[in-house]
């Protein structure tokens, strides 16, 4: 084929990546990032009217990867493995968070530990429930993500509760959960989710040390009964912005 007929597209996929590697990803448009993420899901072909398909269809990057299997497939050139593989995103990032943190944090250094409820929870678009195991030198030693709507449903039996127990060799219990939308004060629903979960490992000998909820305005510790951490709010922040230019 002669240059004349080569596709528009023809080197698009080494170019793209060449610009990410000079300039980093927080610095090409939204487009090119789902272009850049969509060539790691198709090893070949033009993936750019796909990405302006979804990007049209979800608004942003995190929308594409928030949304439902069902949803994804929608998007014309998504089919049901290639949407399987789009949401695994958010686990493969769950997991970087934490395999980041776990080798480091001991809970006695509190804010280590906050730090990385908050990268795995403050973002999160759904409700979701994390188990921690903690050894008896107070280290963090692995975590298990479930998610809080079916934990109010059906709750997590006493079998699975067992096996994460007996695969950890825990000896205390850290619950933690977010609020999406909203405060992270603790809910009626919230206090039950908890009591059911503390009942349970009773009869395993653990103790439950904390329950944690992550919202939009801070961390809160059940047994403490008060924020353990605050975020400002976006506004805020772009006030301080606006501030310091001034």
């Amino acid at each position: 084929m002669s240059n004349k007929q080569k596709p528009i597209h023809s080197g698009h996929r080494e170019r793209l990546t060449e610009l990410v590697s000079k300039v980093g990803v927080e610095n090409i448009s939204d487009i090119q990032v789902v272009e850049f993420f969509l060539t790691y899901i198709f090893p070949r072909g033009d993936v750019n009217p796909l990405a302006h398909r979804l990007l049209d269809k979800f608004e942003s990057f995190a929308n594409i990867i928030n949304a439902e299997i069902s949803d994804l497939e929608t998007v014309k050139g998504i089919n049901k493995r290639s949407a399987s593989k789009i949401k695994m995103f958010s686990s493969l990032f769950d997991a970087y968070t934490y395999s980041s943190f776990s080798n480091k944090i001991n809970i006695k250094n509190i804010g280590q530990f906050l730090d990385m409820l908050e990268s795995l929870l403050r973002l999160q678009p759904s409700e979701n429930l994390y188990l921690f195991a903690i050894d008896h030198s107070f280290n963090v030693t692995q975590k298990r993500k479930y998610n809080l709507q079916n934990v109010r449903e059906v709750g997590i039996t006493p079998f699975e509760l067992f096996n994460f127990i007996s695969s950890t060799k825990l000896s205390y219990l850290i619950v933690a959960h977010n609020h999406p939308s909203g405060t992270a004060l603790a809910s009626k629903n919230d206090h039950e989710a908890v009591s059911y979960i503390e009942q349970l490992i009773q009869t395993f000998g653990v103790r439950l040390l904390d329950s944690f909820i992550v919202g939009k305005d801070g961390i809160y510790s059940e047994k403490q009964q008060s924020f353990v951490r605050t975020f400002e709010s976006v506004e805020k922040t772009i006030e301080k912005i606006v501030d310091a230019l001034n």
